[in-house]
């Protein structure tokens, strides 16, 4: 079988951490996969610690993770349901989604990086994923990261220099110099309660896309937090119906990328 694959990486809201309803359910259907490497982790102030299982990965159907508190938000799902309804998936393809995304991780705490634990997990399950039919190909690299690199202080000169860094890498270790990358905005509800910290990482990323060409940041004005959505007090992660409103805004931002 040969993939169309997307990139999923960053932190909590790209691994997704929504509650709360949806207008419109994901349906899970046979030709969007997400491919995952198991995973432990564990937080112990000022660092976190993942423990990854040894291959193969998991690839099993895309569908929303659950746990107590119910469904969980995941915006590469209505991204995906857009790429195929739209016809950007040919009929002998199926589009497989790397979950590279971890909590609470960032550039400041050494987690990702070209050499850092994450980033090398990364490319390994991109290398992987390509391996599965000789006409696999990369179509998107989703990122949603920076809240922690802001929390804790990260150089905003660094973070451009590290997410510029970790793109290159991508597209030219894969000759894919012309890959879509997306990046999105924090949570108002948090960023607004964080000015000082948050623009300049913000401003930064901007920059970083700029400069990379063929890249794309989404707005996420009018995106309620958990805490707006259920009363959870939980203010810096979207919830699950604005995850779905995310992917839908990185979707029209990669068509914009892929018709200039």
């Amino acid at each position: 079988m040969n993939y169309d694959i997307i990139i999923q990486a960053g932190q909590s809201n790209a691994e997704g951490y929504g509650f709360g309803p949806v207008e419109k359910e994901y349906e899970v259907n046979d030709k969007i996969l997400h491919m995952n490497a198991l995973k432990s982790v564990v937080s112990h102030e000022p660092y976190i610690t993942i423990t990854y299982e040894d291959k193969p990965f998991e690839i099993i159907p895309a569908d929303y993770r659950e746990n107590e508190n119910g469904k969980i938000g995941d915006f590469s799902l209505s991204f995906s349901s857009r790429f195929v309804e739209e016809g950007m998936l040919d009929e002998d393809r199926k589009l497989l989604i790397i979950r590279a995304g971890v909590g609470s991780t960032g550039f400041v705490r050494g987690n990702w990086g070209k050499c850092a634990q994450l980033g090398l997990k990364m490319l390994e399950m991109i290398d992987y994923a390509l391996s599965l039919g000789e006409d696999c190909r990369l179509v998107a690299f989703l990122w949603h990261q920076g809240e922690t690199d802001a929390a804790r202080g990260c150089i905003p000169e660094v973070y451009r220099m590290q997410i510029e860094n970790m793109v290159n890498l991508v597209r030219s270790r894969y000759n894919a110099y012309d890959l879509p990358f997306i990046a999105g905005d924090f949570v108002h509800h948090w960023k607004n309660m964080n000015l000082k910290i948050c623009e300049p990482i913000i401003s930064k990323l901007n920059e970083a896309l700029d400069n990379l060409g063929n890249s794309a940041f989404v707005k996420t004005d009018g995106l309620l937090s958990n805490n707006q959505k259920i009363g959870n007090k939980d203010v810096i992660h979207f919830c699950r119906q604005s995850l779905h409103e995310l992917g839908e805004r990185y979707f029209e931002a990669y068509k914009d990328i892929i018709k200039a």
